[in-house]
């Protein structure tokens, strides 16, 4: 066999393997991948901007479990032991927080402690959290729905709802229901098994499987300096809002939607957990001095995130839709035979328990982990 005959053989044998390899490596993430909220074992640390975020800790460690969840180790099959899920928006994440800082974290600590087991009959407690920012109640139905079935047993799930609906509503200039606000499974899942697969090298199930093998092989972690210099930028700009809006078309649409959502929501999970807690989001819904106002950057006609953005609502407006959405959660809760925890008087408006508007200092995750806690172990 001459040479040229040799390479024009494996000028076709290369890319035909190449191609069977890709078919094989998307036939085997549909069959073996699983979905999972965070890459499973994947190990962070954030040192956080301190001009930022002075009211935060300096250093912040980010673990995701064996099961996605920003959590510890999750309990092995037949081992005694109380196991919540916590769901929900970026107030549930707590990105900028220690992982024993979270709502998450506080929770297990009060529910491992001697009297929370005692009453719980257990050995030990579990508190994982699946959270992404800026979902809705229908959306958290989707995670929940692949990510439950490899659960051998949930005792609780905790739901942490209405501020994402109300947000992403805004976002979209408060549009008619129903709107549709699908978004990609990356932004639910940081590990899927569904692509979509491209042939760019880039895109291709090989690289996603290379990538997974990594992840899972790799034991260093991920360090990150300057997280949260970006929102210095996001207050500036709501302080120099072009257009401050104080009034909006009437809400009863979207609140009927996020009702529908919800119900639907807990319907699911009385499916999957022996005890569904729903908390209603509380935020800081009162006046505020100029200092508190500094603070602000949330709430923007447009996504938050994008250099055009010259359009906010009230901070009074918004109390008063947080208020409304909350009400009709406690509802829903209640209707659909779910615990109704509202947090009205227990998570004080201040920078005490508040880093802006919506999200928790490690106090404010306090104050609801310990609340909460109070309703599982009653």
């Amino acid at each position: 066999m001459t040479l040229l005959e040799v390479l024009g053989i494996a000028t076709i044998a290369i890319p035909v393997t190449a191609f069977l390899a890709e078919i094989a490596a998307r036939q085997v993430l549909g069959a073996t991948g699983g979905y999972f909220c965070w890459w499973p074992g994947r190990t962070q640390r954030f040192h956080l901007d301190r001009d930022s975020l002075p009211m935060l800790p300096d250093v912040v460690n980010w673990v995701a479990n064996g099961d996605g969840e920003r959590g510890g180790t999750p309990p092995t099959k037949g081992e005694s032991c109380y196991r919540v899920l916590l769901a929900g928006g970026s107030c549930v994440e707590g990105y900028y927080l220690d992982q024993p800082q979270t709502v998450a974290g506080r929770l297990e600590a009060h529910l491992n402690a001697t009297l929370g087991l005692q009453s719980l009959g257990t050995k030990r407690s579990h508190v994982g959290g699946v959270a992404r920012s800026r979902i809705s109640c229908a959306q958290i139905q989707t995670l929940l729905e692949k990510s439950l079935p490899r659960y051998e047993s949930l005792d609780c799930l905790v739901l942490m709802v209405g501020a994402s609906n109300l947000v992403r509503w805004l976002e979209l200039s408060t549009p008619p229901a129903p709107w549709n606000d699908e978004v990609p499974l990356t932004h639910l899942f940081e590990c899927h098994p569904e692509g979509p697969y491209t042939w760019h090298p880039k895109g291709t199930a090989l690289r996603a499987l290379a990538v997974r093998a990594h992840r899972k092989l790799r034991s260093s972690i991920e360090v990150r300096k300057g997280v949260g210099k970006r929102i210095i930028e996001q207050r500036a700009r709501r302080q120099s809002a072009r257009v401050l809006l104080d009034e909006c078309p009437d809400p009863i649409e979207m609140i009927d939607q996020f009702a529908d959502e919800l119900g639907r929501l807990i319907d699911f999970a009385k499916t999957k957990a022996k005890k569904v807690i729903v908390v209603r989001q509380p935020c800081f819904d009162k006046p505020m001095t100029k200092d508190e106002e500094q603070w602000m950057w949330n709430f923007a006609q447009g996504v938050i995130y994008g250099s055009d953005v010259d359009t906010y609502y009230s901070h009074r407006l918004i109390s008063e839709l947080m208020y409304k959405t909350a009400e009709r959660c406690g509802e829903v809760a209640r209707a659909h035979g779910a615990i109704d925890v509202d947090l009205a008087g227990t998570v004080d408006a201040g920078l005490e328990n508040y880093y802006d508007f919506l999200h928790f200092t490690p106090q404010g995750a306090e104050r609801v982990a310990k609340r909460v806690a109070k309703e599982i172990t009653g």
